[in-house]
């Protein structure tokens, strides 16, 4: 009975070790039997039916969050090489926002679906890639754990239940989550490649060793992440060092980082050339963090991430501040760190009994997830579903073994199979399910919303989203109650911030909800009095002052972060609401500073006119709806002034003519004549000021000959030029 546990525990060390079949040097593997052969493909054809039955409601989804930003990406457009070399030259996210990323062969792979499929703004091509690049993975998976587990149902378990995790949700199912797909298909492939490089000699390595060196390649151009892939080889060399033969280490470097290299180095010539990224502290609490508080936060959400592999029931797609706070010390804090402290522990009690392949695979999922960690260098976020994507095959590959393992040393020979497998049928089940369930929630930006304040409540983002949400399908009255309800909870969790560490966006949000609730007070007000009048409506005065107060710290933290001049729109708002309130001097500066952040503006204009005519200045307002609708050329504020120029300054009746889609101005009118010629000079000069001298010469040949404006005062414009 001893010499027959003896054996039993000397096979399974022998099992758990790297397996390395025998290469050319050392004679041929075995060949693969006939119904080996077909139960691999049966086996494959099972992961990909359990795949698509867990994907198969995710086709449906529009483009929600970030990937709306697709369709805004003129580079996708067309198959042209203008749009490839701008594909080359600029950042994943370019001319839309900075983010410090450059992804050509992601941005390559959706201009594929927009333009050589012809999905263009129909998202479910977009889906239907993002699945099929998840089925290869699958794929992928199970040969990986074939080739190191050598065990037929682990490694279709490691598979399948990795295929169905509803963590993935966030890369599968999201379309901008492709690059996350795209990388772990070269991580995946490129490590197979280098398996089978180690095994041949000659041409045939040769031609491994090029493949390799190609999928790191496309890895690294689609992903950051991918550049673990020489490390992933590393660690798998090391662990197996004594069964590898000499030499295949070093080759497999040369052909993972000298795609790497080319990357690194295309990437820094890009990134010098664009704006520099920012990285705000609501993203990511750690880049503001000191290093020991910042790392000890990143060590307590690596042990959130495993806790989401094992219990992944409350999913979100954002963990902005303040979901997850700086550690000090809680209980959650003393969780997370006990998880990893176990993890590792664990880990070294295996690789003390010699059982490589778990130790791999753990290792396999902190290389993984080590550039996206936060531990070496703050990212874009603290954390995000999306990031599990490929350390989830170490950690899912881990806890497979640890049920086989578990069960064979508490059940008979005979039932331990049988048990993990029921165990593990069950697990994915379950897990299926979960997938499918998470897959609604990707269906509209609704409910993503709805889903992520039930799982991240304290996350500021998410309640403005819901409130965005919320404003966009309905601004009524009765809808706004919940918007500003929701925007006040976000403005409750970002106020403790200074501001140079807070958002911005989400005041001007919550300041235009206030400003719009007090219009409708007023108009509630008039409509039910019969006429409007001449003091505020208390309740809307309040929404005007509340309005005022979230505005003006907008403002401030724009100027905390040195961007003064870049939200006019705040600015109108501010105008707008010191209007409402009867500060007509503050309300006149604020439209101003509008206008000078945005000279193009017209709805700078359009609220200066508005001020002006608060004043009773007639003549003013005409003024600056002139030069708005000369400078800006914007249709609305064209056919504003034409409509002005027939109520308020039209004894006559000549100003305006009919035109096609109403009156139009006359040029021949006095009235019309005079006006004009007044703000010619102002006109030109904010033309010539903007760098338009084409277009200021058009609009002065205008002024002379269409309105009969003197040329003099023009022509000296064009001769300080």
């Amino acid at each position: 009975m001893k010499t027959s546990r003896r054996r039993g525990a000397a096979t399974r060390a022998q099992d758990s070790r790297i397996p390395v079949p025998r290469s050319a040097d050392g004679g041929n593997p075995p060949a693969v039997l006939p119904w080996v052969r077909t139960r691999h493909l049966i086996a494959a054809g099972a992961l990909l039916l359990a795949a698509f039955l867990a994907f198969s409601n995710s086709f449906s989804g529009g483009f929600i969050l970030d990937s709306k930003q697709l369709l805004g990406d003129p580079r996708i457009r067309a198959a042209t090489g203008e749009n490839l070399r701008l594909i080359l030259q600029h950042t994943y996210w370019w001319p839309l926002a900075e983010a410090g990323l450059y992804r050509p062969f992601t941005t390559l792979s959706y201009l594929f679906n927009y333009a050589v499929l012809g999905n263009a703004d129909q998202p479910g091509g977009y889906h239907w890639l993002n699945f099929l690049l998840h089925a290869g993975n699958v794929l992928l998976v199970y040969v990986l754990a074939w080739k190191l587990v050598r065990k037929f149902w682990p490694s279709v378990f490691i598979a399948g239940i990795w295929a169905v995790h509803p963590v993935l949700t966030e890369s599968v199912t999201n379309i901008i989550g492709r690059a996350d797909l795209l990388a772990a298909m070269a991580t995946l492939s490129g490590f197979l490649m280098y398996l089978k490089s180690a095994e041949t000699s000659g041409s045939r390595r040769i031609g491994w060793l090029a493949g390799l060196m190609a999928v790191t390649a496309v890895g690294a151009f689609s992903k950051e992440s991918a550049v673990v892939i020489p490390a992933v080889i590393a660690v798998f060399e090391f662990l197996g060092r004594k069964e590898r033969r000499q030499g295949s280490l070093g080759w497999g470097l040369v052909a993972t980082l000298a795609p790497i290299i080319v990357m690194l180095y295309a990437r820094s010539r890009v990134l010098a050339a664009s704006p520099p990224a920012q990285l705000p502290f609501v993203d990511n609490p750690i880049a503001g963090a000191g290093f020991w508080n910042g790392r000890l936060t990143a060590l307590a959400v690596l042990g959130r991430y495993l806790w989401l592999i094992v219990w992944p029931v409350r999913l979100s797609n954002d963990y902005s501040y303040a979901q997850i706070p700086l550690v000090h010390g809680s209980v959650l804090d003393w969780m997370a760190w006990i998880t990893l402290c176990v993890l590792v522990l664990a880990v070294a009690v295996l690789y003390k009994r010699d059982n490589r392949i778990s130790v791999f695979f753990a290792c396999f999922a902190f290389v993984a997830i080590l550039p996206v960690s936060n531990l070496l260098f703050p990212i874009g976020t603290i954390m995000a579903e999306r990031l599990l994507y490929l350390p989830a095959v170490g950690w899912i590959a881990c806890l497979v073994l640890a049920i086989y393992n578990v069960a064979e040393q508490t059940l008979p020979s005979a039932r331990a199979a049988q048990a993990s497998a029921a165990i593990l049928c069950i697990v994915a089940i379950g897990l299926a399910i979960l997938t499918r369930t998470r897959n609604e929630d990707w269906q509209s930006e609704a409910a993503m919303a709805a889903a992520s304040v039930q799982n991240s409540p304290n996350s500021f983002k998410v309640h403005r989203l819901l409130a965005s949400v919320l404003f966009e399908s309905d601004s009524s009255e009765s809808n706004l109650d919940r918007v500003i309800g929701e925007v006040e909870k976000s403005v409750a969790i970002l106020d403790p911030l200074p501001d140079a560490r807070s958002n911005s966006d989400t005041y001007r949000l919550a300041g235009g909800s206030y400003l719009l609730k007090g219009d409708l007070l007023e108009q509630k007000r008039g409509q039910q009095e019969g006429e409007k009048k001449d003091a505020v409506f208390p309740e809307a005065a309040q929404s005007y002052r509340r309005a005022l107060q979230l505005l003006l710290r907008c403002i401030a933290i724009g100027k905390s972060a040195g961007t003064s001049h870049a939200d006019p729109e705040a600015y109108q708002m501010l105008s707008a609401a010191y209007l409402r309130v009867g500060e007509k001097d503050q309300a006149y500066r604020a439209a101003k500073d509008a206008l000078y952040m945005h000279p193009g503006n017209a709805g700078a204009y359009r609220q200066i006119a508005y001020v002006f005519l608060a004043q009773d200045k007639i003549e003013e307002a005409a003024a600056a709806l002139i030069q708005g609708s000369l400078i800006s050329s914007d249709t609305g504020l064209v056919k504003d002034t034409a409509v002005f120029f027939q109520k308020a300054l039209d004894p006559t009746g000549c100003a305006t003519i009919a035109g096609p889609d109403g009156p139009v101005i006359n040029p021949t009118c006095e009235v019309v004549r005079k006006h004009f010629c007044a703000v010619s000079v102002d006109v030109i000069q904010a033309q010539l000021q903007s760098g338009h001298r084409d277009l200021a010469l058009v609009q002065k040949l205008s002024f002379v000959k269409d309105f009969g404006c003197a040329p003099g005062p023009l022509d000296q414009l064009f001769a300080g030029k």
